[in-house]
């Protein structure tokens, strides 16, 4: 959250003749591409496990190795990309580089007769989507004022989500039509190449990056390493949807058959995806009027709501409070996180800084999703969902302490 003092001058009735439309070109191409490339994986993703399990007779083990290889690839790339891409002056071609190589190592999966074959395919398209993520948030945030960061995000957010909730629902009909796997890999390869082509046709890069020769983590304020803290905290607890899918499976049995509850576990999905569509905007919105800091602590909050409905409740309308409650978390904590943590660096360390927080995130999301995963082998789902709701209340405690310098 920004302090008076530093609102001032772009509050001026001077400055704010000078203030740049928040809706334009870069910031809608940016967003476009994503849904495009959020569609493409999300697609994939939504029969990934089915794939391997039924497809390939792979075990939940190697699921989850899977997943694991991912998630550390996605981390290590974002981080080296963010580090570095404030001293590129090619990042935005870099970042072609990156939607490109995710939808090639995706497209791979259509020859994939192996799980260790689709472990190398994830891993070769998270590190691509590793590499674009912190350069896209670092020209998104340089196309507009501070005062409308919130905006900006929350509309890309808004579009990456409705992406995420297309591809899926694609994914679905494919399958309830008769086609098989590898079919949707294929298709999914689509709206990949049109991100690919939107993201290099019509963005361009607001800022250009720094002559100096290595990067200064020293040069970040000591209230975004609080920040980074709180993010971690959270990313500790901030387990996998699966596992939320596999509780609404469950939480609707047995009322309903297996068949019944499997499809309800899927409209579950794409239940959340929808609600997070439908808040993103407001969120960005809301981030612009009271803060980045409250916001996010209220995604961290609703994130720990959902844990705990998920732990106590049965039933359709308690599966529709955790759908409510997760999407608007993971939309809320997407937008949020970024907008925020563009707000308190300059502009020529926004890419490290994008780099840092999303590295932190997706350590945490590789640990909390082992952790849940083994707590709920061992100890059933309420255990696993405790540990997330404590650790997403952490971070909100954290967030709430955080004072920004002004």
């Amino acid at each position: 959250m920004l302090s008076a003092r530093r609102r001032a001058p772009l509050d001026a009735p001077g400055a704010r003749r000078d203030r740049r439309p928040w809706l334009n070109r870069n910031v809608v191409a940016i967003s476009v591409a994503d849904l495009l490339a959020d569609a493409n994986y999300e697609m994939t993703l939504a029969v990934l496990p089915l794939f391997l399990v039924i497809g390939l007779g792979a075990s939940t083990v190697a699921l989850g190795v899977v997943e694991g290889v991912g998630d550390a690839c996605l981390a290590v790339a974002v981080f080296a990309s963010g580090l570095r891409s404030d001293r590129l002056p090619w990042r935005r071609r870099l970042a072609t580089g990156g939607y490109l190589t995710t939808v090639g190592g995706l497209a791979t999966l259509a020859i994939a007769g192996q799980w260790t074959q689709v472990a190398g395919s994830r891993a070769v398209a998270w590190i691509g989507r590793g590499v674009r993520k912190p350069i896209r948030s670092a020209m998104l945030a340089g196309s507009v004022d501070r005062v409308d960061l919130g905006k900006a995000f929350g509309l890309h957010e808004a579009l990456d989500t409705l992406g995420a909730l297309l591809g899926p629902g694609v994914a679905f009909l494919l399958l309830a039509t008769g086609h098989g796997f590898r079919t949707v890999f294929l298709v999914a390869v689509v709206p990949g190449v049109l991100s690919v082509l939107v993201f290099a046709g019509l963005t361009r890069d607001p800022q250009a990056p720094s002559a100096r020769p290595g990067p200064r983590l020293q040069a970040m304020p000591r209230t975004f390493w609080r920040l980074i803290a709180a993010v971690g905290t959270f990313g500790l607890g901030n387990f996998a949807v699966a596992f939320l899918i596999l509780r609404a499976l469950d939480m609707l049995r047995p009322e309903l058959s297996t068949a019944s509850a499997t499809a309800a576990a899927v409209a579950f999905f794409l239940g959340v995806n929808a609600v997070g569509a439908v808040v993103s905007f407001p969120g960005g919105w809301l981030v612009d009027r009271v803060g980045g800091r409250t916001v996010l602590a209220a995604g961290y909050g609703l994130f720990a709501v959902a844990c705990l409905v998920a732990a106590a409740g049965h039933g359709a309308v308690a599966v529709a409070l955790v759908a409510v409650a997760a999407g608007a978390s993971a939309a809320l904590v997407s937008l949020t996180e970024s907008s925020y943590v563009a707000s308190m660096v300059d502009a020529e360390h926004r890419g490290t800084a994008f780099g840092i927080a999303a590295a932190v995130a997706g350590v945490g999301d590789l640990v909390s999703s082992v952790a849940v995963g083994a707590l709920w082998a061992t100890a059933g789902p309420v255990p696993g969902l405790a540990y997330g709701a404590v650790l997403a209340l952490g971070g909100a405690v954290m967030l709430v302490a955080l004072r920004p310098a002004t």
